[in-house]
């Protein structure tokens, strides 16, 4: 069941949920937006689907998945209009800069506040229910700052100071095992995958339905509590093969399927910066040439995409264990080079098979997109129907890589 988002805390989960059917009603309440050229696109080529998530010889044209300059219109026009509510993390903070865990309200006081942690370590503190209000719900004059203090306060238009907290987004939040936020990165450390959070350093998952010691969850028992304090799920169909996991927010991409008589394209797009202006777009094309991973191979293969620390300089060739990243000859569509990512398995000391393939402009920088796109990719070899992920900033890249050999 989906609550209001004030009601939700510490997670404000926001995301979007287009039925099907109500789509084109949807798009023809918003006609003042679009160019009547592309309007007939919209009403009846799209659709709405929420997901679970090499060249020989030099670089080479690829042919277009969308011929139609209107489509490509379309979808991006679709992207401004759709109606997300949004893809991010509301998190209050107290006047002493400490995290609520909870929703800030007054609870029977003159005042709103809310159980925190951090800040100056007390139980709970006074916080601000709506930017630009302090404490007691008056409305500041000026900024919500220190003022060469220990706690927040904000100068008010009856001339008196005011407690407030600031309240902030956080896009793509990571959680710990006990959904408490991260506030640093979640990587592997001695085989397990940790975070720090204001209550100290705890397990977490980097992706989604991905264990702590980073083996997949089993599709039918997703990361969740299951009446346990902590978050755990199933990796096996046995009853004792438990494990402990950690949930993130809004991981799972919102999917923009365009159908035509020949070909689908499938969009993802997503937050690029905290600040949410700017946006990645991920394109997923089916692949059958990736093959399906076991357990073990699988969990090497989710360390070494945390092992990336740099989308910009990419080594040829690294492996752990079986498992391999391996660049490919580049891709050239419409004037961008793309760097070809394949993640390989060995079967012999000269036979590799695809388990996971992302492409990315070589000017991509933002390492933590590129691991999300090797994981979107390995996930589905490992839950079929499988997918290459194209990643690409600002328009998506359109050229179909169906037609493309990899190389061993």
């Amino acid at each position: 069941m989906s609550l209001p988002c004030s009601r939700v805390f510490p997670v404000c989960l926001l995301q979007a949920q287009v039925k099907n059917q109500a789509f084109a009603q949807h798009i023809k309440s918003k006609k003042h937006l679009i160019p009547n050229a592309t309007l007939w696109d919209l009403e009846h080529s799209w659709d709405i689907t929420k997901t679970d998530a090499q060249l020989r010889g030099g670089l080479r044209k690829m042919p277009e998945v969308l011929p139609h300059r209107s489509a490509l219109l379309a979808l991006l026009l679709i992207a401004a209009i759709l109606p997300f509510t949004c893809s991010y993390v509301l998190i209050h903070h107290t006047s002493s800069g400490g995290q609520c865990q909870e929703s800030c309200e007054y609870r029977g006081y003159s005042y709103t506040w809310c159980k925190q942690l951090g800040g100056k370590k007390a139980a709970w503190d006074y916080c601000s229910s709506q930017p630009g209000l302090e404490a007691s719900g008056k409305r500041c004059a000026t900024p919500c700052e220190l003022w060469g203090a220990s706690y927040h306060s904000c100068y008010l238009q009856d001339g008196n100071w005011g407690y407030c907290g600031l309240i902030t987004r956080w896009y793509h939040a990571k959680y710990s095992q006990e959904n408490k936020l991260c506030i640093s990165q979640c990587r592997a450390t001695q085989g397990t995958f940790q975070c720090n959070t204001l209550d100290g350093i705890e397990p977490c998952a980097p992706f989604p339905d991905v264990t702590t010691r980073g083996l997949p969850c089993h599709n039918n028992y997703r990361c969740a509590r299951y009446g346990h304090s902590g978050y755990r799920c199933h990796t096996d169909k046995e009853d004792d093969s438990w494990a402990y996991c950690g949930r993130r927010s809004l991981d799972e991409c919102v999917w923009i399927s365009h159908q035509t008589n020949a070909t689908q394209a499938e969009f993802c797009i997503l937050s690029y910066a905290q600040g949410g202006d700017d946006n990645i777009t991920f394109r997923r094309e089916r692949q059958d040439k990736l093959i399906h991973p076991a357990k073990e191979q699988f969990q090497n293969a989710t360390y070494l995409i945390d092992s990336i620390t740099s989308s910009i300089s990419i080594p040829d060739s690294w492996a752990l264990g079986s498992v391999r990243l391996h660049k490919q000859e580049e891709i050239f569509c419409k004037g961008i080079n793309y760097t070809n990512l394949v993640m390989q398995i060995s079967k012999s000391t000269e036979f590799y098979l695809p388990i996971a393939w992302v492409l990315f402009p070589k000017t991509l920088d933002a390492d933590e997109f590129l691991r999300l796109a090797l994981y979107t990719s390995l996930h589905s070899a490992f839950y079929p129907p499988a997918y290459a992920i194209v990643v690409s900033l600002s328009e998506p890249m359109l050229c179909s890589i169906n037609t493309y050999d990899m190389k061993n």
